[in-house]
């Protein structure tokens, strides 16, 4: 009897055949592949846009942000960007990293607050009520993009350089 039970258990044992291996061996080669594709393309898109209502109102290339002096090389952020929306429309305004920016927000106007630097863009501040914006982690690859509902203003990064710290319009 335990001779018998012994040869069912060698006749049922599950093996690895060959197949199994070369399948295995090429779904973990696509992953890799997959992997690999991805992080390089995710680099990309060095250009900064930023739109009100699918209107753009300022664009920048990320590529030209970087450490100005020894002061700023030391900080991750280079620059902000202080949107501001008002009665006569949006503006933009870019400031050097370590500005105060509490004084050139007027008293009853919204705001959006960017961190740029040349790794990543990121919502540091804003006045609507929900504050996803703010919480969203910062963006850095091409096609990421931080949406404020509220105010109707996408930051997102696109393929390409170009573009300055000016406003568009």
């Amino acid at each position: 009897m335990l001779a018998e039970r012994m040869e069912n258990n060698r006749k049922n044992r599950v093996q690895i055949r060959r197949g199994d291996v070369c399948l295995i061996t090429f779904f973990l080669f696509l992953a890799l592949g997959s992997f690999v594709w991805f992080a390089m393309s995710r680099k990309d898109g060095r250009t900064l846009r930023i739109s009100h209502d699918g209107q753009t109102i300022a664009s920048m290339s990320l590529a030209q942000e970087g450490p100005r002096d020894m002061e700023t090389a030391h900080s991750e952020t280079a620059r902000y960007c202080l949107i501001l929306y008002d009665e006569e429309g949006i503006s933009c305004k870019w400031y050097e990293a370590g500005g105060g920016l509490a004084p050139s927000v007027p008293e009853g106007v919204s705001y959006n607050l960017l961190a740029v630097s040349a790794e990543s863009v990121s919502m540091d501040a804003a006045d609507c009520r929900d504050q996803i914006c703010v919480h969203h982690i910062p963006i850095t690859g091409s096609g990421e993009s931080i949406i404020c509902l509220p105010h109707k203003l996408a930051v997102e990064i696109v393929g390409g350089t170009g573009g300055s710290y000016e406003a568009d319009g």
